[in-house]
């Protein structure tokens, strides 16, 4: 596995205007995965602060940062401290977003395997690109599948959206499982859970964050 502690310090954000979507457990979880590797922190930029409690049963720093320009200055500032610092982005299009466009260095697009919720991303693909032409390329971004379902005619057809939709996507898909929505009200992630589930989306979630490492650093 890839080591954060020698490389530069990463900026992650997980934005999509949908709710819904999982960006508060993959940001958790990524988090986590990244702490066994260096050092990590999470800016919960969600207005619910649903992952503030979770967090804290798991040893991670949070920091709570709802205004824009805050933020931008809070990403100006980690990085320095951190190896990794995740941004778990609120539903809905706003200047908090804009602001996380503005300062992370890969914006991660999770999408469930449906036609809508895949179209409803040309939103926030739009505002990415807005962010990249002002930035000069970044930040480096890509949609991936979450709370996909294994074996379905759905899941066959939005990775062949993905594939035609152009805009990069990860290979890596995280499929729908009830450890994964365990973890959170058990205060520990699937890599501390039991039981083959638990081992399966262990596995679907080091794939995608060490395809996420990789597009960080490329």
């Amino acid at each position: 596995m890839t080591s954060l502690e020698s490389t530069k310090s990463i900026i992650i954000g997980f934005v999509n205007q949908k709710g819904g979507v999982g960006k508060t457990t993959l940001a958790a979880h990524f988090a986590y995965w990244c702490s066994q590797k260096g050092s990590a922190i999470v800016i919960d930029a969600d207005a619910q602060q649903s992952s503030s409690n979770w967090l804290k049963d798991l040893g991670i720093p949070c920091k709570i940062v709802n205004d824009p320009e805050d933020l931008l200055d809070v990403l100006l500032i980690l990085p320095e401290k951190y190896d990794a610092v995740i941004v778990d982005g609120p539903g809905g299009m706003s200047e908090v977003t804009k602001a996380i466009l503005y300062g992370v260095d890969v914006a991660l697009v999770p999408c469930k395997p449906s036609a809508l919720d895949t179209h409803s991303s040309s939103r926030i693909i739009r505002m990415i690109r807005q962010s990249q032409k002002i930035r000069s390329g970044k930040p480096k971004s890509a949609l991936f599948l979450n709370q996909a379902v294994k074996g379905t005619l759905l899941l066959r057809d939005s990775i062949e959206m993905l594939k035609h939709f152009g805009f990069p996507s990860l290979q890596s898909v995280i499929y729908n499982r009830q450890v994964i929505c365990d973890a959170p009200g058990q205060g520990t992630t699937v890599w501390d859970m039991a039981g083959t589930a638990a081992q399966a989306a262990s596995e679907d979630f080091d794939a995608l964050f060490q395809e996420v490492i990789e597009l960080a650093h490329e």
